[in-house]
């Protein structure tokens, strides 16, 4: 039992708070499948997944000393990717706007550069999730968000493990076809100039 307590999140994060660096490969190992997963169906192809997920650990490391030991950890894990792909999704819409530039001007489109990019893209990014169902986005949120594994949020529901799944993957499907769409924009604008 003392091995199950020495490997238990709670000890972990404890650990790592105070700069264990066993403590934080554990968790690393524990999480990273997972976390990749929810990377490589968050993103579209061209974000390297690997990338994503060393940022997040970086993240995870700096911000060791803030760590709650009573708080989920998959949870903070979560919120930290979530923001990362955030951040890299915006960046790859900043290097197409800054391409843009000049051909905005060209094809007489209305630049937005005054406004901010991070917050414009942010706020895609949650105008997306709410226009899934009801329902599916609990689940989704549920679990991208709070770090609800299916079998948690299928018992706080009282639905199926295998809905849940269902739920999570159509959100998924229908996030990253209407991230393709607004990458394809992107690219028929930059491409019309041609």
């Amino acid at each position: 039992m003392k091995g199950v307590e020495l490997y238990s999140d709670n000890n972990l994060v404890l650990r790592l708070k105070t700069g264990d660096q066993l403590a934080y490969e554990v968790l690393f190992y524990k999480y990273k499948n997972k976390l990749k997963g929810f990377i490589v169906n968050s993103t579209p192809p061209h974000i390297d997944p690997d990338e994503v997920l060393q940022q997040v650990f970086i993240k995870i490391w700096l911000q060791r000393e803030k760590l709650d030991p009573e708080k989920s950890f998959l949870s903070f894990l979560f919120t930290i990717a979530k923001h990362e792909v955030i951040d890299q999704l915006r960046s790859a819409v900043n290097k197409k706007l800054y391409l843009l530039g000049d051909m905005l001007t060209d094809l007489n489109i209305p630049d937005h550069s005054g406004s901010d990019p991070q917050q414009e893209m942010e706020q895609k990014v949650d105008e997306l999730i709410k226009k899934l169902p009801e329902r599916r986005k609990q689940i989704f949120e549920l679990s991208r968000f709070d770090g609800l594994s299916y079998k948690e949020i299928a018992k706080q529901l009282n639905i199926s493990e295998n809905t849940v799944d269902t739920q999570i993957r159509k959100a998924l499907d229908f996030l990253r076809n209407e991230i393709k769409k607004l990458h394809f924009i992107i690219f028929l604008l930059i491409n019309s100039k041609k």
